[in-house]
């Protein structure tokens, strides 16, 4: 049976909830069904990164100009769009289109609505996205699903608080390596610098303070780790740029980090590098882990979120405490004087991957929930865990 679905972001860039939108996308199109992204942003955000990709990818996009915030006129246009288009389906990426497509509901739309948590990162109290957190909390109620990435935000309160025949936990998954992304451009600099180290550290994500990366580099700054040849490069983004350049100069670590910006070529720039390090304070299920565990990438992480099930509880990574510059440094340490041990993490998290985050899987488990939706066919096997 063939399904349209309208995948409604608002998107800052292009990480790991982007990515498995995209992902999803394909194996979508594979099954037979119809997927379509709707790629809000306001004028001034220009072609944004996810547009780029999803092109690139031959996937269909639309992109949808609108004003920055809360824009009820628009959500109007856009339920209007998506009935007129006949897509069976509305699945949400984010808080902005679960309260908007909320909003529709409560005005009679009756187009199934599923949104996707990709993580919950709690505002400071006051803020505006602190208001949006709270309305988010209310229309989550109206989902007719609400998809979880990892099984530890079962425990999340805004999720407690749910039905349980509502809640679906469905981890993401990726498609298998393709040729082109095996292959990364480093240039020059990129490359004579991480040959000039013996051993080199990647860190991925948003510049954001949920990242953590500042106490990346106190641990890296510390000794023994400061006086070896030992490299580290930030890929990403975001409103601590400036922070961490002033932290990088202040440690005196300015030969030994690079601060990359954003990349879209991470998968292909892994095999140059020893180990990804994860010193969030809070996560999901991260798609740069995944894209590690398939390519073989070694992988120390704070035990947040549902990175310590994929890690087998460190069996197939090396797992520390969160917000913790010692834990850092001596996990660091362990993966720099223990390669052997790195090996057997290593091999443990490419089983991991096939076993469990494969993107088939994950479009499948979706396929489920999307069968079991008002005026949907029934999924002819289980393939979701309520």
């Amino acid at each position: 049976m063939l399904m349209k679905v309208l995948h409604l972001i608002d998107s800052g860039g292009l990480y790991g909830a982007e990515k498995m939108v995209l992902n999803l996308m394909e194996e979508q199109i594979k099954m037979g069904d119809s997927p379509m992204l709707l790629s809000a942003g306001a004028h001034e955000d220009g072609v944004k990164a996810i547009e780029l990709e999803a092109r690139r990818r031959n996937l269909p996009v639309t992109p949808w100009l609108m004003k920055p915030g809360l824009n009820l006129c628009e959500s109007v246009r856009i339920a209007r769009w998506a009935k007129s288009n006949g897509y069976q389906i509305l699945h949400s990426h984010g808080y902005k289109f679960n309260i908007l497509m909320g909003l529709q509901k409560l005005s009679g739309l009756k187009l199934p609505l599923v949104t996707t948590l990709h993580g919950y990162v709690h505002a400071p109290r006051f803020s505006k996205l602190w208001v949006y957190e709270k309305m988010d909390r209310v229309f989550l109620r109206l989902m007719d699903r609400v998809c979880l990435v990892a099984p530890h935000m079962l425990d999340l309160p805004i999720v407690r608080r749910l039905p349980e025949n509502k809640i679906a936990v469905i981890e993401n998954g990726l498609p298998e390596l393709q040729p082109e992304e095996q292959e990364a451009n480093l240039g020059p600099e990129l490359e004579q610098f991480l040959k000039g180290n013996t051993f080199n550290l990647l860190a991925v994500g948003r510049l954001s303070p949920e990242k953590n990366f500042s106490e990346l580099l106190r641990a890296v700054a510390r000794e023994p780790l400061n006086k070896m040849q030992l490299g580290l490069c930030i890929v990403g983004e975001g409103g601590k740029r400036s922070e961490l350049e002033r932290l990088r100069k202040d440690l005196g670590l300015e030969p030994k980090v690079r601060l990359l910006g954003y990349r879209n070529d991470v998968p292909g720039l892994m095999k140059h590098f020893d180990l990804l390090v994860i010193p969030s304070l809070t996560e999901g299920l991260p798609i740069t882990l995944l894209e590690a565990m398939r390519a073989g990438l070694a992988v120390l992480s704070t035990a947040v979120g549902g990175i310590p099930q994929a890690l087998d509880q460190g069996r197939a990574g090396i797992l520390v405490e969160s917000n913790s510059c010692s834990q850092l440094f001596e996990g660091i340490k362990r993966a720099v004087n223990d390669r052997h041990d790195l090996i057997v993490h290593t091999r443990a998290g490419m089983r991991a991957f096939e076993a469990r985050y494969t993107a088939i899987a994950m479009a499948q488990k979706y396929r489920s929930v999307y069968s079991v939706l008002p005026g949907q066919k029934k999924p002819t096997k289980p393939g979701v865990t309520f």
